[in-house]
């Protein structure tokens, strides 16, 4: 009964907000009625972009822990894409390739160039996925991701970061929820090169898109809105915020108000302040993050600012969040599989050339070990990326897959990062190195649309919500029960009972043993009981056929001989997460919403598993070099998986999280001694 509100994700949920959730009615029950709320939004907004999206088609990843298992079409089908995909964008690549070699790719202050933005433009790239009838390329989200790994691993990630934040969040959300009018004023601009952000974080707010404190008022006398997006509220990291620019930009309806809307914002050639005679202000500067150098990342200061009433997207402006965040996460991972290309050209190079002791440093195993967890990470994030928009091509939803993918993909490249380092030793540090110059990127690729352990988390509820809606309900509507007084209203905080087990029984016996009196008489607990014994009856049926060989198989046979076993590792080990969920469900109960670690821990055994698996069938269409860089990688993957104690280390991490909580009470308290002495430095950008 997981869940988290800190990373605006697609979540499954009914459309009632908290009443329909049962993640935020779990929430309620263990006393967190802000998050709870939080939560009950969330998951409404998401339901509108899955309902706008028109999914059918169930999420692979829940049926490759719960059933029925995807076919091996299925799981094969992104293994073409790259080739399908790769002619349209090559105009584009190949302009922005000729732009580096002749030096013009960066002006004098190591920003992209003005040559290179025209010279990309008149290639198509800008408008790349923008319809034909608006200007556009008319493109696909495929044949972008191949554009966007081409760009990354040839030195150009700063382009491949700019356009996909124009295409998918940007232009994204126009195509997506725009009427006929908006998308015939903007989306021609953008298809001629005009930078297009997405202002969503705030000086004083992340990723949680219900807590923005931006705000509009509607101004009858002017026929606009006015925006009010200043002090605290001043939009923050806006990658593609520039002058002249557009804004995607998401505001409250009103100061207090409910509702969070989008507005499309045309950002002025300079700032603008009172001084000027004009009635409102506007100011950008520069965000000052050493992630993103070569591109425009501002803080957006708007005050009483002017937007025409016409262009407010008539939509939750989280909803229109969750619907382009799908195309966002696999963009991100086809940009970091040709960052660990470039981390292993460069890599290699030097291997090759460099001499070691004993002769040239690729001959040793480490380094060889090194290199192959570079192209390895590469071809896994290139094998989810192309999965992931081959589901969404197919209809099916992507609740799950999209997460892990990008947090596979960001994890595997900031090992890359730490491989070619090892590789390259010093030299990686150079500042004229493409590596040094890409790290701070690698370490904010994890970060960026929600910090990946939290994304993780996320994943987990996705694709356990029809589990724990069918099978652990009763469970929480019992200890719910027993947490309100006689009144109906729920009981203190330090009274709450978020598990029942002999602590608890002893301190609170009566209200526990009613507790247990209920849970029998619960329809839910008997049905719980009938999946448990029905699965486990089918999983001793299966145990004979672990003796047959997987060449015998039909499901493995076409697979090449190294990557069979690791595939039915996988898959076996993925269909049994369901009785990993289930333990620690029954071990934590309603505390499992306050209990990260094992949860991160859950969602990051299935990230592995699920990468091992798509690595193999997309390796299997490939040549035998890129075969045998997935059978390492599995390799490592597995190593990495079987490091991960969930049910057999729980006693073990409630120790952690005891520590945990001890030691964070006392920085809460500022009573740890180790602290004393120490001033800490105030935020560049002070929320207060």
């Amino acid at each position: 009964m997981t869940t988290h509100a800190d990373d605006p994700k697609t979540r499954s949920a009914a459309p009632n907000g908290a009443a329909g959730s049962l993640a935020a009615q779990a929430l309620a029950a263990a006393g967190d009625a802000a998050q709870a709320r939080d939560v009950g939004a969330l998951d409404a907004a998401a339901a509108g972009a899955a309902q706008r999206l028109g999914r059918t088609r169930q999420s692979l990843v829940q049926r490759l822990i719960y059933g029925p298992l995807p076919d091996v079409a299925e799981l094969r089908s992104g293994a073409g894409l790259g080739q399908r995909a790769a002619a349209k964008g090559r105009p584009v690549v190949e302009a922005a390739i000729d732009c580096m070699a002749r030096g013009v790719a960066f002006a004098s202050d190591a920003k992209l160039s003005a040559e290179l933005r025209a010279r990309v433009t008149a290639a198509g790239g800008y408008g790349f996925t923008v319809p034909a009838s608006f200007g556009g390329h008319d493109a696909s989200y495929p044949e972008l991701a191949v554009v966007e790994e081409e760009l990354a691993a040839n030195g150009l990630g700063a382009l491949a970061v700019e356009i996909s934040g124009e295409l998918t969040i940007g232009a994204g959300s126009l195509i997506g929820y725009g009427t006929d009018a908006q998308k015939r004023t903007f989306l021609p601009m953008i298809a001629q090169g005009r930078l297009m952000s997405f202002a969503l974080t705030e000086v004083g707010v992340g990723v949680n898109a219900k807590k923005v404190r931006a705000y509009v008022e509607k101004d009858e006398a002017n026929g606009c809105w006015r925006v009010f997006a200043d002090g605290s509220r001043n939009k923050l990291w806006i990658t593609n915020a520039a002058h002249g620019g557009i804004a995607g930009l998401v505001a409250r309806i009103g100061k207090d108000g409910k509702q969070v809307g989008l507005f499309v914002v045309e950002l002025p050639a300079t700032d603008i302040d009172r001084a000027s005679g004009a009635d409102h202000e506007f100011r950008l500067e520069p965000s000052r993050v050493d992630a993103f150098h070569p591109n425009f990342n501002a803080r957006v200061h708007l005050h009483n600012f002017p937007v025409p009433l016409q262009n407010r997207i008539e939509a939750d402006g989280v909803e229109v969040l969750f619907y382009c965040l799908r195309m966002g996460r696999c963009m991100l991972a086809a940009m970091a599989a040709g960052y660990q290309r470039m981390f292993a050209a460069d890599a290699a190079h030097y291997a090759k050339t460099r001499d070691g002791v004993g002769g040239l440093v690729v001959k040793h195993e480490l380094p060889r070990l090194a290199l192959g967890r570079m192209l390895g990470g590469a071809l896994q994030s290139r094998a989810l990326s192309h999965l992931s928009l081959q589901q969404d091509a197919d209809g099916v939803d992507l609740a799950g897959l999209r997460d892990l993918t990008k947090s596979a993909a960001a994890g595997s490249a900031l090992q890359s990062l730490r491989a070619c380092e090892r590789v390259l030793g010093g030299r990686s540090f150079d500042e004229r190195s493409r590596v040094s110059q890409a790290r701070a990127n690698m370490h904010v690729f994890g970060v960026v649309e929600g910090e990946d352990d939290l994304i993780l988390m996320g994943m987990v509820k996705d694709v356990t919500t029809a589990f724990v809606d069918r099978y652990m309900a009763g469970m929480l509507g019992v200890i719910q029960s027993i947490n309100a007084g006689p009144d109906g209203q729920p009981l203190p905080k330090d009274q709450l009972i978020l598990r029942i087990g002999p602590a608890s029984f002893l301190r609170w016996p009566k209200r526990c043993l009613t507790a247990t009196v209920r849970l029998l008489g619960n329809a839910g607990f008997w049905r719980l009981s009938g999946w448990t014994a029905g699965n486990a009856l089918l999983e001793l049926l299966r145990l004979p056929g672990r003796l047959i060989p997987s060449a015998w198989l039909p499901r493995f046979r076409g697979l090449p001989a190294a990557l069979r076993r690791p595939a039915r590792f996988a898959e076996r080990k993925l269909r049994g997460r369901r009785w990993t969920y289930l333990g620690i469900n029954l071990w934590f109960q309603l505390e499992l919403t306050r209990a990260q670690v094992p949860i991160q821990r859950f969602g990051k055994s299935i990230e592995h598993l699920v990468s091992m698996l798509v690595l193999c069938h997309h390796a299997a269409g490939q040549d035998e070099s890129q075969q045998r860089v997935a059978a390492l990688h599995c390799a490592v993957l597995e190593d990495e998986f079987r490091a991960l104690r969930i049910l057999s280390g729980l006693l073990a991490m409630d120790r952690l999280r005891r520590h945990v909580a001890a030691v964070g009470g006392d920085v809460e308290k500022g009573t740890s001694s180790l602290l004393r002495g120490v001033e800490p430095q105030a935020f560049t950008h002070d929320w207060r």
